[in-house]
């Protein structure tokens, strides 16, 4: 009854040259078992299921269980196989009533449709201040959508959207936000992007008047080392 964090990967240490697929990831009694948990348990703060092979089948049962739990602030779901529809899923997480403060979606296999869903609950989100894209494949279109919906978020803190293919559109609606003072993102990775010289002129641009911004990561981007030597 006192259950705070669950942190979880399944798998075998030391299975040397007798690998067997089957022996890794979560399984269907294993997300059946979990739904329960997070249904019954109302303590339990932390999730963290990182690299446990996790397609939209087996989120759609752990979704049973997550879209009951009212305690749930953190939820860690980053290597996994998780795509679009997964990500239209958990969008159902971020509405209204949700209480969460932390999603990590990094490394899955969310393309531009999923940033359409993610927006949607974005824009009705008013808990989340940390939210981790990294290494998913939305395109530029895709997160030009996730940003229109973070357009009327203003509690999110911390964006990572790195390694996504974002460039001229997501640059755009990233600058408005930037631009715009009811905003207060204080750190934010746009890292392994599609961004060239102009799009970082034209953010230097949005963030002169901008209070809040404390860190950003534009590392292997086009046009770094142009903005670096400005």
């Amino acid at each position: 009854p006192n259950l705070t964090k669950i942190d979880i990967t399944y798998g075998i240490n030391k299975i040397g040259m007798n690998y067997d697929r089957i022996l890794f990831g979560m399984k269907i009694s294993d997300a059946i078992s979990l739904a329960k948990t997070f249904d019954r348990v109302d303590t339990l703060t932390t999730v963290i299921l990182t690299g446990n092979m996790i397609d939209d089948d087996l989120l759609r049962m752990l979704m049973t269980g997550l879209i009951k739990n009212n305690s749930i602030i953190y939820l860690d779901l980053s290597h996994n196989k998780i795509t679009n529809h997964g990500a239209r899923l958990l969008a159902k997480l971020l509405g209204e009533n949700s209480v969460l403060t932390t999603l990590n979606l990094a490394d899955n296999q969310i393309h531009t449709e999923g940033g359409r869903y993610l927006a949607r609950g974005l824009t009705e989100n008013d808990s989340l201040l940390n939210l981790n894209l990294r290494l998913n494949r939305f395109a530029d279109e895709g997160c030009s959508l996730l940003l229109e919906g973070l357009q009327s978020n203003f509690t999110l803190k911390d964006l990572n959207i790195s390694s996504n293919g974002a460039g001229p559109q997501a640059s755009r609606i990233l600058n408005a936000i930037l631009r715009d003072p009811q905003h207060n993102l204080e750190a934010l990775d746009i890292s392994g992007n599609d961004f060239d010289g102009e799009h970082f002129n034209l953010m230097r641009l949005a963030l002169m008047n901008n209070k809040f911004l404390k860190r950003v990561d534009l590392r292997r981007n086009p046009g770094y080392r142009e903005a670096t030597a400005a």
